[in-house]
């Protein structure tokens, strides 16, 4: 009976961390291993709850080279994607917990007629749009016709060329791999609608707008996180939610991740550099770069309300109402099924010990009063704190020796009763 008990336990647990979970997250970014640094804990978290991870990467990150193999053994841009998807391989083994197999092989598709490159791995997509990177300030390179995401947007230029397809003017590239600003927002659009769960939310990660939150970032990195957002309007996708990453300046908000994130940080973007590496690129697993995978640091932009059609892009909450809700929900994480699940958690203690206090940061979507329970594993909250949120900063809670024995625990937060997200720790 114990057993029975135990296996029916274990079953609650694994329906209700895929309905707590955002089934599926698009990560939008400009480089291959842009993720891997400034997202990593926030996707891998995402990962192990049961949900699908896209990744979007807008640039070839060829550093003004095209297609050329300075100094290598291939083309730069295609070492970093094999890297990339290195990355995202071992996030998905690391996530479903199942054995690995061999490395995704490309193929070539057509979104809103355009052709991309899709690797697909367990609950993994990349797509690769191989446009000309921009550099930092977004001047573009002159062996790539000058070309950049912000002077796309800017109407600058009229029109990107795929790396490898450039032509001047480069409105006279071939359609199927040449982008006016409207068309790649098209294209990312219909990325989303195609790899979404009819149902459920989503999640769209970038890099932030807020010039005061994520200073002096790189140009491509912003123009990607437009591109996001202008591809997924809350009038038409109220359903996708946004959280948008601090880049190049999280280095100033100090580390954050704890030993197990930071680790799996680590791995991920040194698989990012392994791919040039195997092609005899110099090695950029340097002081530079590791400067960043301590930490992430995020704000929520936007809340998802309602839930994805059946088609296109407008929710139909007539048709959707329940969709999600499972019997077993309130038994392992008790509370309102109608919270709007959200990204709340920047970091947490661990290993986490008994006796010993929890510290969390959390980025709050908005001011309220913050409830924070734990539960054990038969649904038994073990644990209870309430704190006032004064505004969007980052928020210090402290839950003091919250758990006496042993075991694997399940803590909610829930803000404003609206908004909550839960996640399993386990203490030693």
């Amino acid at each position: 009976m114990a057993k029975s008990l135990k296996f029916i336990i274990l079953i609650f647990l694994s329906v209700n961390l895929q309905v707590q979970a955002q089934p599926v997250i698009y990560s939008v970014q400009a480089h291959q291993d842009d993720w891997q640094l400034f997202m990593s804990s926030k996707i891998i978290g995402d990962l192990n709850t049961g949900s699908k991870a896209v990744f979007i990467t807008l640039t070839a990150g060829d550093q003004g080279c095209g297609t050329c193999a300075f100094g290598g053994g291939g083309p730069y841009h295609l070492s970093r994607e094999r890297g990339s998807v290195y990355s995202s391989k071992f996030a998905a083994d690391l996530s479903t917990g199942t054995a690995p197999t061999d490395v995704p092989v490309v193929t070539t598709v057509t979104v809103n007629a355009k052709t991309l490159r899709k690797y697909v791995y367990k609950n993994t997509v990349n797509y690769f749009f191989n446009l000309p990177d921009g550099g930092g300030s977004g001047a573009g390179s002159s062996e790539t016709g000058n070309q950049s995401l912000q002077r796309l947007k800017l109407n600058q230029i009229t029109a990107m060329n795929v790396v490898g397809y450039t032509t001047s003017p480069s409105t006279n590239g071939p359609a199927a791999f040449t982008y006016t600003w409207a068309q790649l927002v098209a294209t990312i659009n219909a990325i989303i609608i195609a790899e979404k769960i009819t149902g459920q939310q989503a999640w769209i990660y970038s890099a932030s707008l807020d010039a005061a939150y994520n200073p002096g970032d790189h140009s491509d990195h912003l123009y990607s996180s437009i591109a996001a957002r202008e591809a997924a309007p809350v009038a038409t996708m109220p359903w996708v939610g946004m959280t948008e990453f601090k880049d190049y300046s999280s280095f100033q908000s100090g580390p954050n991740l704890n030993a197990y994130d930071h680790v799996n940080a680590s791995i991920l973007f040194g698989l990012a550099v392994w791919g040039i590496t195997e092609d005899q690129y110099s090695n950029d697993f340097n002081t530079g770069h590791l400067d960043w995978v301590s930490m992430d640091w995020f704000q929520v932009f936007r809340a998802a309300v309602g839930n994805a059609p059946f088609t296109g892009g407008n929710t139909d909450n007539a048709v959707l109402a329940g969709s999600s809700k499972n019997i077993a929900a309130d038994i392992v994480n008790p509370g309102p099924s109608s919270l709007t699940k959200i990204p709340m958690v920047v970091s947490v203690t661990n290993p986490v010990f008994i006796d010993k206090d929890i510290k969390m940061v959390i980025s709050p979507y908005e001011p309220g009063q913050l409830n924070t329970s734990v539960y054990d594993m038969a649904g038994i909250k073990v644990y209870g704190l309430t704190t006032k949120v004064t505004n969007r900063e980052l928020l210090f809670v402290t839950l003091n020796k919250a758990i006496k024995t042993k075991g694997t625990y399940i803590v909610q937060n829930v803000l404003n009763d609206k908004y909550s997200e839960s996640l399993k720790i386990v203490v030693e």
